[in-house]
């Protein structure tokens, strides 16, 4: 029998297969572009560049507004899916949005699905947008700007349960990602705070000491080490992670059986989209050559996470985009920053760590949560 490798226990019907012209009705938005958003306007609404960047799988909340009262505009009901026309890649525009709202006003260069009465839309976006995506940008046409017609998809097989079954596995999937959206609320927020004590500790900085980097630290680069060596998860052997700035984040670049470097440095990112990003470290690892170190024995305790901070908006001012971005060594040691007194360093860079610790058990939950989601999307759909 056709079903997932996951499913609900008291459900037992089989899985029917349709094709997507069978389930839905297309149509088409209208008119709306950039030019018609407006700060004070009273129609919601919706433009094809928002749905890729912007949107979930689902949405309630509508971020643009216009007062274009043009009769012509395209509106929405509960229960539409939308999936972009144009974009810049195929799997860009090979996602979809179910919208809960009614009188949603959709912009040019959206596709509208609307379901017919047996069809969940939110089960159909959730479906379309990650077990259909490969298959959806198959269809896409173009290069530089590449479109998605609905007479190329309508065709595509879609396999569904009954309609209580579509709904109870989407409900499911909603409460994830109220999860997956209260998790990233907690960390911005948390970020966003502690910047604001950055902000405020900087306006009381008259009196602060200026120094040059080179002044109170050495300045070196890590080795090459090659990718292949390295370890993506680390175990008992592949423990001390190895940094580099060809990642993003904190430049986590993998996890090797060797470490340079035992204490506390600073690092930073020599090259690339995130040169200048300055981390404060403290325990066993490695760096790569693209990974610069500020360390001392003599200014030890000028290595904290207040340093990091306070040079993260220095660092960015010094970067040369002259063919791929970085920030050289030479440079580095030229930067000045003013500091505070030792013991405004310590406090700070107490109450940051703790900040930061709530923020890295943030982030872990909302991965355990996204994690949990992509694998429900791959067992409970066909």
């Amino acid at each position: 029998m056709l079903v997932p490798k996951l499913r609900f226990k008291e459900f037992e019907s089989k899985y029917v297969e349709y094709k997507l012209k069978d389930i839905v009705d297309f149509y088409k938005g209208n008119i709306l572009s950039k030019s018609d958003i407006a700060v004070d306007g009273k129609i919601p609404c919706i433009l094809y560049g928002e749905l890729y960047t912007k949107y979930s799988e689902i949405t309630k909340f509508i971020i643009s507004h216009t007062n274009n009262k043009s009769e012509n505009l395209f509106y929405s009901r509960v229960n539409d899916v939308l999936i972009p026309c144009s974009g810049e890649t195929a799997l860009d525009i090979s996602t979809s949005t179910c919208v809960l709202l009614d009188n949603v006003a959709l912009g040019g260069d959206l596709n509208v699905l609307r379901p017919k009465k047996y069809i969940d839309g939110k089960y159909l976006s959730y479906l379309l947008s990650n077990k259909k995506r490969i298959t959806i940008a198959k269809y896409a046409q173009g290069d530089s700007i590449v479109h998605l017609y609905a007479d190329k998809i309508k065709n595509i097989s879609i396999i569904l349960p009954s309609l209580d079954e579509q709904q109870k596995v989407s409900f499911l999937l909603e409460l994830l990602n109220k999860k997956i959206e209260l998790q990233q609320k907690k960390i911005e927020a948390l970020k966003m705070y502690k910047k604001g004590l950055i902000q405020q500790l900087k306006k009381d900085s008259k009196n602060w000491k200026e120094y040059k980097l080179n002044q109170l630290f050495d300045i070196t680069r890590g080795e090459v080490i090659p990718k292949n060596s390295l370890k993506d998860i680390p175990t008992n052997e592949y423990q001390y992670p190895v940094y580099s700035s060809q990642t993003s984040n904190d430049g986590i670049l993998g996890y090797d059986n060797k470490f340079d470097f035992n204490g506390k440095f600073l690092t930073w990112t020599t090259d690339g989209a995130n040169a200048g990003k300055v981390f404060f470290r403290n325990g066993k690892f490695r760096c790569t050559n693209v990974c610069g170190l500020l360390y001392s024995t003599k200014n030890i305790q000028y290595i904290n996470l207040l340093t990091a901070d306070l040079l993260n908006y220095e660092t960015p001012k010094h970067v040369s985009y002259v063919g791929n971005p970085k920030l050289m060594n030479n440079v580095m040691g030229e930067i000045k920053i003013k500091l505070p007194s030792l013991s405004v360093q310590d406090y700070y860079s107490n109450l940051f760590e703790l900040y930061n610790n709530k923020i890295t058990i943030y982030e872990n939950n909302l991965l355990n949560f996204q994690n949990f989601k992509n694998g429900l999307l791959q067992q409970m759909f066909i």
